[in-house]
């Protein structure tokens, strides 16, 4: 029941209550959000970079902002919003393309690295892997950040096991196995950030 109502919360926090996502997000992460996030662009390899998911646009403006080039993506309108508001003031002002990730509006070969951060399910879709395969370079990364998060103080996992917890080692298995099956070799990595262990999975393109 407490599992539901959290996706449920979470998949209102894309639409009508899009405004309070960054809210929400810094309050349940205790200020850890931000720096979890920006892993996914410390992590991405050089050249033209595609977020999926941009949610309120922050990485999108950071990574602008760091003259990196990058594109987002996100199926949300009020997301759109949000994200329009933050990114006013940036220049160059990183484009935004409002679709579904199982059906990316670009050419093949488009870019060098493709990154997601706290995805939704879909993000593991079988068409949504394919579709990222495709408009990756050969040698590109798929970079997912914050498929599961460990806390590291003392009661945290105890209280909060909907937000903080290790997934089982099938678990783990299983995504690897989605990813690979779609053309990527895999491997995780655990960065210690903050006060959290935040997992990373990448699939690398072959060449």
């Amino acid at each position: 029941m407490i599992q539901k109502l959290y996706l449920w919360a979470c998949e209102r926090l894309y639409h009508e209550l899009a405004w309070s996502y960054d809210t929400v997000s810094l309050i349940v992460s205790a200020g850890g959000w931000p720096a979890w996030r920006r892993l996914a662009l410390e992590l991405a390899p050089d050249g033209p970079l595609l977020e999926l998911g941009f949610g309120t646009g922050a990485l999108l403006a950071e990574g602008a902002t760091a003259g990196r080039s990058i594109v987002g993506l996100d199926l949300s309108r009020a997301m759109h919003r949000v994200a329009a508001r933050r990114l006013a003031g940036v220049e160059p002002k990183p484009p935004r393309v409002e679709s579904p990730a199982q059906a990316l509006p670009f050419a093949d070969g488009s870019f060098t690295g493709v990154i997601a951060t706290f995805p939704a399910p879909y993000i593991l879709d079988p068409v949504t892997l394919a579709e990222c395969r495709r408009v990756l370079r050969p040698g590109g990364q798929f970079i997912i950040v914050g498929l599961w998060v460990t806390a590291h103080r003392d009661g945290w996992q105890r209280w909060l096991p909907v937000f903080y917890g290790e997934p089982a080692a099938t678990q783990v298995e299983q995504m690897t196995q989605r990813v690979r099956a779609a053309g990527f070799a895999v491997s995780w990595e655990r960065r210690r950030v903050e006060w959290a262990e935040v997992g990373v999975l990448v699939g690398s393109r072959g060449e």
